[in-house]
């Protein structure tokens, strides 16, 4: 019998005497781990056990950190890192090519690595409630991206390079300190939501927001001046949700 494989079995023996921590066999059905509400204050070791993992939650618990090793999961699509303590992502979060869903909200991020844009396949970021400023202009490299959530966190720009994610369809900016909507934002041609109650001192929008097609739902606060042709459009398939 490998020697690899009666490592794997005696940690996994060993695992199951451990106080606190929810039986690892229990916790994983297939290729998602689910360690979410479990007390843990760092990032499971045990997960790295089953490189092939597609699913991985770690809800609710005290982690502050992300290891480098997270690179290794090149099979992962779904990782949600709510409700923790996490300052950081390590750089070597661009390896998960096949990542659709990255959810980190409800922690203590002060900055987004520019290598996130390496995500190729990222398709959902959420990052609610954070300590957030700015966000890299690689964001802009994030071609399938269609939910994007920033929602309670200290925003005063977004870059330009938001209008080269041209699959985004539901833009979330609700509480930040937002000065202004950058232009380039028209260039999302599937936009469909976008949320800015609360999301700054924004007195205007774009005018060219009249010509995305699919556009459906706009939430501002009642400062902002709405261009007219916006206005016409409410009649027809647009609803402004005036806060």
């Amino acid at each position: 019998m490998p020697i690899h494989y009666l490592s794997c079995c005696l940690f996994l023996v060993l695992l199951s005497g451990c106080a606190g921590l929810k039986d690892f066999q229990s916790a994983r059905e297939g290729n998602n781990l689910n360690f979410s509400r479990q007390g843990l204050s760092e990032f499971p070791e045990e997960a790295f056990l089953n490189p092939n993992l597609k699913v991985i939650r770690l809800y609710g618990n005290k982690i502050d950190s992300i290891p480098d090793r997270i690179g290794e999961f090149v099979n992962l699509e779904k990782l949600y890192l709510g409700k923790n303590n996490i300052r950081y992502l390590p750089k070597s979060i661009s390896k998960l090519k096949k990542l659709k869903i990255l959810s980190i909200q409800y922690n203590d991020l002060v900055e987004i690595p520019s290598s996130i844009g390496g995500m190729v396949n990222l398709e959902q970021l959420l990052l609610n409630n954070n300590k957030l400023k700015t966000l890299p202009k690689t964001i802009g490299d994030l071609k399938k991206l269609e939910v994007l959530e920033l929602k309670y966190n200290g925003f005063e720009v977004l870059p330009d390079e938001i209008g080269e994610c041209t699959e985004l369809q539901f833009l979330k900016l609700n509480q930040n300190n937002i000065l202004e909507i950058p232009y380039s934002l028209t260039n999302c041609r599937k936009l469909r939501e976008l949320h800015l109650s609360g999301a700054g001192t924004i007195l205007s929008l774009p005018e060219d927001l009249c010509t995305l097609r699919y556009f459906e739902v706009l939430e501002i606060d009642r400062i902002v001046t709405v261009p007219n042709c916006l206005m016409v459009l409410q009649t027809n398939r647009l609803s402004i949700i005036v806060r």
